[in-house]
């Protein structure tokens, strides 16, 4: 259905500086066909989009006394509730607001127009946004890619989208028209209108020189807002694999005792914790006879039985050379539930086998146990408990001699 607004949106001589004509989109053309000789997308992530929808937003509303129209499609309801509040806001202050989404309408703001589409309609995808008000208009279109950018903080902020955001007005009225067209037969006839109105009455003041580079400034604003984001996201990228490469030992799998010290000296770590240190027995003695590749193999061995015994909530790490920590944040756990963990561990380890051709080692942990609850680890007491367990029987656990609170 073509809306009353349609038409030409300027004279030729008005836009002799732009080089050509700004044709106008056929009625129920989707938001990804090509606009313009202007209509390049590019890759942005969500987080970049919410910046310039915001600012887009807080420009609407800097001058109540000049309405315009408000044209946004949010995907889903739940992404229009969060910004409910502002939306309203606009509709109170004069403004024809429009708004898209997957979902129900009810509870919308008073002067707030919602067009509802099922979950599988393809104006579900796309993100939009168009201000039109005065002789100005701005806006961003952009529709779902369907991946994630890396380095981000959340999934919701990794989102990638195919956009497009412009200040100038030639391109944001040409989506003007794009937008209300995919929408108008879903709106009562009195909004249509007054949407109508407001892009004629912006079509018919010509665009100036001055317009021009403002829009040229905020477009290359834009450009550089989103380089800036996709730098922050590759180095935070890079800074997570770092720091994971950094907390990893290669050999284990595990992590290792930088991370284990972080995770100690953090705000967010429990207040008690029960700690086990498994001592892989005989270590030595299976390098000195096979040499170091039997060993790791070893290692790797006794590292994957000690992972795949605890629980996920459990913090597994390779302090060095034949040790490993066992972090278990239970509060609850007494000594001898305490011990009982500690053997069953030691257990699962005497019945694990290395891989080929080292099948034939039989590894075995001698395990110190006790509570902490402070971030040194108490290694003197694990010591105490180990020297017991080697002097008598290897492959068990045992409590750190004074390290159980009474």
């Amino acid at each position: 259905m073509a809306g009353p607004w349609r038409g030409v949106l300027f004279d030729a001589e008005d836009l002799s500086d732009l080089g050509k004509r700004v044709p106008v989109a056929e009625p129920g053309a989707s938001s990804t066909a090509a606009l313009c000789p202007s209509d390049v997308r590019h890759e942005s992530s969500k987080r970049t989009l919410l910046v310039v929808s915001h600012a887009m937003e807080r420009a609407a509303c800097a001058d109540p006394a000049t309405p315009g129209l408000v044209l946004a499609l949010f995907q889903r309801r739940e992404y229009f509730d969060l910004e409910a509040p502002a939306y309203g806001a606009l509709a109170s202050a004069g403004n024809t607001v429009v708004v898209g989404f997957a979902g129900s309408s009810d509870g919308l703001p008073p002067g707030v127009h919602a067009v509802v589409f099922d979950e599988d309609d393809p104006r579900a995808r796309d993100w939009v946004l168009v201000l039109v008000r005065g002789d100005h208009a701005t806006s961003l279109v952009a529709a779902d890619a369907f991946a994630l950018a890396p380095g981000e903080l959340t999934l919701q902020a990794s989102r990638l989208f195919s956009a497009r955001q412009t200040f100038g007005r030639t391109q944001a009225l040409a989506d003007a028209h794009e937008q209300l067209d995919r929408v108008c037969a879903d709106l009562p006839a009195e909004v249509v209108q007054a949407a109508g109105d407001h892009v004629h009455r912006c079509e018919a003041i010509p665009v100036g020189t001055a317009e021009l580079r403002l829009s040229s400034a905020g477009d290359h604003l834009v450009s550089s807002l989103e380089a800036g984001h996709r730098r922050d996201t590759r180095l935070r990228g890079e800074l997570v694999a770092s720091m994971s490469r950094a907390e990893q030992d290669q050999l284990t799998g595990l992590a290792n005792r930088h991370f284990l010290q972080r995770f100690l000296d953090g705000a967010d770590r429990p207040a008690d914790l029960v700690v086990l240190l498994a001592d892989v027995d005989g270590l030595k003695s299976v390098n000195d006879t096979y040499e170091h590749e039997a060993g790791d193999a070893l290692l790797s061995s006794v590292a994957t039985t000690l992972r795949e015994h605890s629980r996920p909530t459990d913090v597994v790490v390779w302090w060095g050379g034949d040790e490993f920590i066992i972090l278990v944040p239970d509060a609850e756990l007494g000594g001898p539930a305490a011990l009982a963990v500690g053997e069953r561990l030691a257990e699962a380890v005497r019945a694990a086998h290395p891989p080929a051709p080292w099948a034939h080692l039989r590894p075995s942990v001698s395990v110190g146990v006790c509570a902490v609850k402070r971030t040194v680890l108490p290694m003197a007491e694990f010591d105490a408990a180990l020297q017991l367990l080697k002097r008598g029987e290897k492959g068990h656990a045992a409590l750190a001699p004074g390290a159980w609170p009474a």
